[in-house]
């Protein structure tokens, strides 16, 4: 059993307050309310096998060696972009940061758990409607002979489900996906098994407008443990993507440098703007606001300021997945 980074460990070494050393940086821990001092190996940033195929008997880690690559040639290529001489990216290095940025967005514990609700909300919407008496449930206790249990509770819960009549456990099953324990996901390996479909999301972004955002001097970007984030351009009832066109997404790649993707343009090109203290901050909230459990900082001064009057008691780690029936379409959205 392996540990995983879900934010990579070099990514967050350009956040260690002390060069010399390479062994701290700040953290504010939401869930604490306070900040500490950790290393960019904090377990804090590391998930059990998080990033394997569990199905598999044959490269079980498989997906853990697509994103060391991507990882890798990624954090060369955010190292050579240089603000202050403002050209366009050389070589592959806008292709391996497209990889980079679709991956990050992702692989977090934040992700994971957002899609797990927008499955679990559409699976339970239609299956609800598809079975809305116990007569709908085709299933008897026939068919559960031939299971076969993995455990001690699916040994029990086949041995109580035998003990029913076929009324009786349509009753029983129809009560559980209409009741309130139900809870649908996906698998490690499903997860897992996107990562290996990255590709498809590197290829939308490579093809959008990118802008390099620099702070002023003595102001630096702050980082979380879901560093790639997308926010509204405009006032909206649906959630956005990083590929929705009336959205934005930042992605802090140094203290002193970010990226903004703008869908809205497809022009592969990449722009240079400098921020004021103002814009600084405003970014710096926003990947505050859009974190999981923690945030980055190289200096601890600029977390003291920022977290100072923060209501970390109604911060919200997950979207929620909302439902909305529009004549006939239905609308899912993650807000």
């Amino acid at each position: 059993m392996e540990h995983h980074h879900t934010v990579q460990k070099k990514y967050l070494a350009q956040w260690v307050s002390n060069e010399l050393s390479q062994n701290n940086f700040w953290v504010y821990s939401i869930p604490e309310n306070k900040i500490i001092e950790r290393e960019p190996d904090w377990k804090g940033f590391k998930q059990k096998d998080f990033n394997v195929l569990d199905e598999e008997e044959d490269n079980f880690y498989l997906p853990e060696k697509v994103t060391a690559l991507i990882d890798s040639l990624g954090i060369q290529a955010i190292r050579r972009i240089n603000p202050s001489v403002q050209n366009q990216l050389q070589g592959y290095d806008r292709c391996y940061l497209s990889f980079y940025i679709a991956l990050q967005y992702i692989r977090t514990p934040r992700h994971r758990e957002e899609l797990d609700k927008f499955i679990e909300a559409t699976t339970l919407k239609f299956m609800r409607a598809d079975l809305n008496t116990p007569e709908k449930i085709k299933v008897s206790k026939k068919d559960l002979l031939e299971a076969r249990p993995r455990n001690e509770a699916e040994k029990r819960s086949l041995e109580r489900a035998l003990a029913m009549s076929d009324d009786e456990l349509k009753k029983e099953i129809f009560e559980f996906i209409h009741g309130k324990d139900i809870r649908i996901k996906l698998t490690n390996s499903g997860h897992s098994k996107s990562m290996l479909k990255v590709n498809r999301l590197a290829k939308n972004i490579f093809d959008i407008q990118w802008v390099f955002l620099a702070p002023v001097n003595r102001t630096a970007f702050i980082t979380s443990d879901n560093p790639c984030y997308t926010v509204p351009t405009q006032k909206t009832k649906t959630g956005v993507g990083i590929l929705s066109e009336n959205a934005m997404s930042f992605f802090p790649l140094r203290p002193d440098l970010c990226i903004c993707l703008v869908p809205k343009y497809k022009s592969q090109r990449e722009y240079f703007n400098k921020l004021d203290r103002k814009g600084v901050r405003e970014i710096n909230q926003g990947t505050l606001e859009n974190s999981y459990q923690s945030v980055i900082a190289k200096e601890k001064a600029h977390l003291e300021h920022l977290t100072r009057k923060y209501d970390h008691k109604n911060h919200r780690s997950t979207r929620d997945t909302i439902v909305r029936e529009l004549g006939d379409y239905i609308l899912f959205s993650n807000v």
